[in-house]
């Protein structure tokens, strides 16, 4: 299905539920707007992933689209599909793939699903959503993942931290991940912070959003020398976030939506991986490091575990990630 862009007045996009995937369908979203500049941009976004979009000129209207509460279940998939169609939009791009465009009224309502059974298992997330845009015969312009974040923060965030960095390079990092097998030890992150201090006088700066990150990220923290340490955990909104990742030197993490923000923002950085796979959901766009363990059943995406304890990322040694860092920070 190839569109015709002098048809389109109003275009809906049904978003994702995780932050990560959401920022990971941007670049092709962007294309889209570029192709469609006069058109109406709603998008609908699960809560989750609202910070993916929140404030971003890309859009003119952003609708939360609650699929665990107000539209759980069939019954709020028909209200939803009410919804669309009360909208009168004349594109539905629906990047969950299922079959609701179909119930939109719409004039275009691509079914992406299908042309998911045509794309390599391996092939990256963000290359996923490209393609599908092309297969409706809108021309990409751009690769890079978007997150927008207002000029004035940026400013106030170089300005805030000018006096704790004097200079120094910042290197943030992410010790936290929502699933555990996800997480690189704690330890391993001390070690290398350490490290880092040691050779390149550079300030840690240490992320962790819920009250588990938090935890794990204050344990690294408290095992840092003070003067080369700076607490990120706790709360922080996404775009100031975004910001500090934007001006630093170097983003050490596991594999979370954090990493694809920094990705967005073009951050260097090294990406651990154990259970998932660095090539569907590794770092885009941005010169970057991945360091996964040696072993033949990595990845496995977290299906079933030969050794039965998913302890795979454990076994990337500190001086692994070190050199990946020092490639990056030359």
């Amino acid at each position: 299905m190839k569109i015709n862009p002098q048809k389109i007045r109003k275009v809906l996009v049904i978003g994702l539920s995780c932050l990560g995937d959401m920022v990971m369908a941007s670049a092709a979203l962007w294309n889209l707007r570029l192709y469609l500049p006069s058109a109406k941009f709603t998008v609908w976004v699960g809560p989750r992933a609202l910070g993916a979009v929140s404030e971003d000129p890309l859009w003119d209207e952003i609708f939360v689209y609650d699929r665990g509460g107000e539209f759980a279940g069939l019954p709020g998939r028909i209200k939803a599909c009410k919804l669309m169609r009360l909208g009168s939009y004349d594109l539905v791009i629906d990047l969950r793939s299922t079959l609701m465009p179909l119930f939109s009224g719409a004039i275009y309502a691509p079914l992406w699903g299908l042309r998911e059974c045509l794309l390599p298992k391996s092939l990256h997330e963000a290359e996923r959503t490209l393609q599908a845009m092309t297969s409706i015969g809108v021309p990409i312009r751009i690769r890079q993942l978007r997150f927008y974040i207002p000029q004035e923060l940026k400013e106030l965030i170089q300005a805030k931290y000018t006096d704790k960095l004097q200079g120094r390079k910042l290197v943030i990092f992410n010790p936290g991940a929502n699933w555990p097998p996800k997480r690189w030890p704690v330890d391993n992150f001390v070690g290398l912070g350490v490290k880092l201090i040691s050779k390149y006088n550079a300030v840690i700066g240490v992320i962790g959003y819920s009250d588990e990150e938090e935890r794990l990220g204050k344990q690294v923290l408290s095992a840092l020398d003070k003067n080369s340490a700076l607490d990120l955990t706790g709360k922080l909104p996404l775009k100031e976030l975004g910001a500090i990742l934007e001006s630093s030197s170097l983003f050490v993490t596991n594999d979370t939506g954090t990493l694809h923000i920094g990705s967005a923002v073009g951050v260097p950085m090294v990406g651990l991986y154990g259970p998932s796979s660095p090539e569907r959901y590794g770092p885009w766009g941005t010169r970057h490091r991945i360091v996964a363990p040696s072993l033949p059943c990595a990845p496995c995406i977290g299906k079933k575990c030969l050794y039965g304890d998913f302890a795979c990322i454990s076994k990337i040694k500190v001086e692994e990630v070190f050199n990946a860092c020092e490639e990056l920070l030359h």
